[in-house]
């Protein structure tokens, strides 16, 4: 099963200190951080979060206040990415909870991990990198003992250990926050967003004073004309009648379709000139001037574009400049560039004007289809997308701001009048338009649907299906009442746009056809199976893994037309994710489900691993079952992490063989970089094919699982395993059974037959 929407990622909010260093101010220390989902970060994350062990003593340390360097210091190397969940570090939990320095009389800016926690380097794994970022030194401020450091860091490393898997536990960073919990919203946050929506704006008086600009208007007024295909009559009719909770937005919504849309501009008269031109580069390709002078002749036959109106740009007038975008099967799409030079059109525009919609995604299909499926636990469903066609292009667009879209071309000029593909604010307002139809969907013509930009989705029975005369064919039946009323408000569409059943066996024959070794693909090929890929993931997020050797081959390129060598690694990859997507029926979707950390089910199998310079190990504390295993002679990276992430992958091969399909596996390590890889699916070279094979280990048995970390210091029984001392192990866990594993074959970098 499958969708034809992207969903909507966010991170989250980084938390601040609330302890204070020797520069900041004292109004900083009140400071509240709740964790929420709002903005994506690039948290900062040190090489080591190792508290340096200082001998034991009851000696004060005195008058010691050492300020940290920021991550972008000089003393510190730059950031590297990482999950922002992972920026929960015991410094981040002194905001969570400040009573626990006030209970110690401490003031610390900054609290970091106990040696046994952490080992190395943070980030190798996940980055690959080889340069990891240096550790920032313990902060101590005020007159306090190392004892009660070491006490209050403790508490602080156990708060922030917890809150990481909870974090997990909900659900891993690979899901793309697919998960469910006990309540599911069946209603388009869409739709409902239309209820308190702020209304759309008009031209500012301001705008009036541009003389230059209302003259032109007022002497060539048959360059600028505001019309659309909407029936916008038929249209308010609909939502006045059905009694719309917020007449201002409709009201506003309603008056751009008929006097032009103004897209939260300030133009800046007086600062920005008052005519201003970027020009437009010459096509490098016959193709692209062919296809250019095409769209002109086709937009100013609809009307969207006015004739040309000679060389020169008249008094008042922006021109930007305008290209031919390659997109899929060949074609073009005509885009023009709204930020391009200093006085930009985008840069009249500011971001926070136009923040705050609500689009669906995939998780509210989701929501709907889990609620359905707990009603109508038999029924075979598909997924259905309507796609309105040339969708920005039918909002037309206030004189005012005509004036400043003229397409200059092969020395001719013209108007253009509609909302562009290339403006800032061009989604803001067919989004506006959109949700209102919608809002009609699903509570006049009482259809469950949902919507993303230009994008209407859903799903539906098999069985329900319903003939559309229009293109005289049968369609799901909520399809058919959707397009009818596009139809009824004269939204243009086209029979290829509008699609339903599976497409995921279709992208795996993509992934095939792409994924031939040693042929040559340019790198927007490339860049567009990773597209392809990557939206499928939203209904299988465990093949995450089939990404990795892509985005390495396509990392820091820029040149579209470059061509690029396909590798064994891209090849393996492609057709691993082929095979899988080719196989699955979207069930994984919906058993996405979140945990609770405190009360984890009585069916979930839990596992602890580690790994040694001599060995691995991993126990069933519910089974008092242990297994280990000398190091392999070979392994594709010679390191403690590899060895680390090799035993869990074991373990999970054990595991699973142990589980009903269904059942939970709980996987404990201290190794951070383990966790790190494994709740985000994503690991350097050498490390994909460990996640390759515990992903297909997971799908084939039908398990879901979590690996948490845990403190080296709990970790005893699989410590004392990878070092092989079976006695040790013994005493800490009475009658004990040790047996011998051998690690997986193809993790270790043997092939497949």
């Amino acid at each position: 099963m499958g969708t034809g929407v992207s969903p909507l990622i966010c991170g989250s909010r980084h938390l601040p200190l609330l302890c204070r260093g020797k520069n900041q101010s004292s109004g900083d220390t009140n400071v509240t951080s709740p964790v929420s989902s709002s903005t994506s970060i690039t948290p900062f994350i040190p090489e080591s979060l190792t508290l340096t062990r200082h001998a034991a003593s009851k000696s004060k340390v005195r008058n010691t206040c050492v300020s940290t360097p920021s991550p972008n210091s000089d003393g510190l190397r730059s950031p590297i990415s990482l999950p922002s969940e992972w920026s929960l570090t015991p410094s981040s939990i002194t905001s969570l909870r400040p009573q626990l320095i006030r209970e110690k009389g401490r003031d610390l800016d900054s609290l970091r991990k106990d040696e046994g926690t952490l080992r190395g380097k943070v980030n190798h794994v996940i980055t690959g990198t080889e340069d990891p970022v240096r550790s920032p030194p313990l902060i101590v401020c005020d007159s306090t003992s190392v004892a009660n450091v070491e006490e209050v860091t403790a508490e602080a490393t156990a708060l922030w250990q917890r809150r990481l898997n909870e974090t997990i536990a909900h659900g891993q960073r690979f899901r793309r926050r697919m998960v469910w919990g006990d309540e599911a919203k069946t209603l388009s946050g869409t739709a409902l967003w239309t209820e308190s929506a702020e209304p759309l704006p008009r031209p500012p008086p301001r705008e009036f004073q541009n003389d230059a600009a209302l003259n032109t208007i007022s002497l060539h007024p048959h360059l600028f004309w505001v019309s659309t295909p909407i029936d916008v009559d038929r249209f308010e009719s609909l939502l006045t009648l059905a009694h719309h909770p917020n007449p201002s937005f409709v009201h506003s919504v309603c008056l751009g379709l008929r006097e032009g849309f103004w897209p939260w501009a300030d133009t800046q008269v007086g600062v920005y000139p008052t005519t201003w031109e970027v020009p437009t580069p010459t096509p490098s390709a016959q193709l692209e001037r062919e296809f250019i002078r095409a769209q002109i002749s086709k937009e100013e036959a609809v009307g969207r574009y006015s004739s040309s109106f000679g060389p020169d740009l008249l008094p008042g007038m922006y021109s930007m400049p305008i290209h031919a975008v390659p997109k899929e099967g060949g074609k073009h799409r005509l885009v023009t560039n709204h930020s391009a030079g200093e006085f930009s059109l985008n840069s009249m525009i500011a971001k926070e004007d136009i923040a705050g919609v609500t689009l669906d995604n995939v998780q509210d299909l989701g929501d709907a289809i889990r609620e359905y499926r707990r009603l109508h636990p038999n029924d075979e469903l598909q997924i259905w997308k309507a796609d309105v066609s040339e969708a920005y292009r039918h909002m037309p667009m206030h004189p005012l701001w005509q004036i400043k879209q003229i397409v200059s071309f092969e020395g001719e000029r013209r108007v253009d009048r509609a909302n562009i593909f290339g403006g800032r604010a061009s989604q803001r307002i067919f989004h506006a338009f959109m949700s209102l139809v919608i809002w009609l969907a699903v509570f006049v013509r009482l259809i469950q649907a949902f919507i993303y930009v230009d994008d209407s989705f859903s799903f539906a029975k098999t069985s329900d299906m319903a003939y559309y005369e229009k293109y005289r064919k049968m369609l799901p039946s909520e399809m058919v009442t959707l397009l009818l009323l596009w139809d009824e408000l004269g939204i243009p569409h086209e029979e290829r746009k509008q699609v339903f059943g599976s497409p995921l066996p279709v992208i795996g024959f993509e992934l095939r056809e792409f994924a031939r070794y040693k042929s040559k693909w340019s790198l927007r090929d490339f860049e567009h199976i990773a597209g392809s890929l990557n939206w499928a993931l939203n209904v299988c997020p465990l093949l995450r893994p089939g990404l990795s050797a892509v985005y390495a081959k396509i990392k820091g390129k820029s040149n579209a037309r470059g061509m690029l060598w396909i590798n064994r690694s891209v090849v393996e990859e492609l057709l691993w994710a082929a095979f899988h997507l080719e196989r699955s029926d979207g069930v994984f979707l919906f058993k996405s489900i979140s945990w609770q950390l405190n009360s984890l089910t009585s069916d979930t199998l839990r596992v602890f691993c580690d790994a040694s310079g001599t060995g691995m190990g991993f126990w069933y504390p519910s089974l008092n079952l242990g297994f280990q295993s000398p190091l392999p002679d070979r392994s594709p990276v010679n390191d403690i992490f590899f060895t680390e992430a090799l035993c869990v992958t074991s373990a999970i091969h054990d595991a699973v063989t142990r589980l009903p399909a269904d059942g939970r596996l709980a996987v404990y390590t201290d190794s951070l970089n383990t966790v790190y890889m494994f709740n985000s699916l994503s690991g350097g070279q050498g490390y994909n094919r460990l996640l390759m094979d515990a992903v297909e280990t997971i799908l084939v048995f039908g398990v879901d699982f979590r690996v948490f970390h845990i403190s080296g210091s709990e970790n005893i029984v699989a410590d004392h395993l990878s070092r092989w001392r079976a006695y040790d192990a013994e005493l800490s866990s009475p009658g004990l059974r040790i047996m011998p594993f051998q690690p997986p074959r193809y993790a270790l970098g043997a092939a497949k037959k």
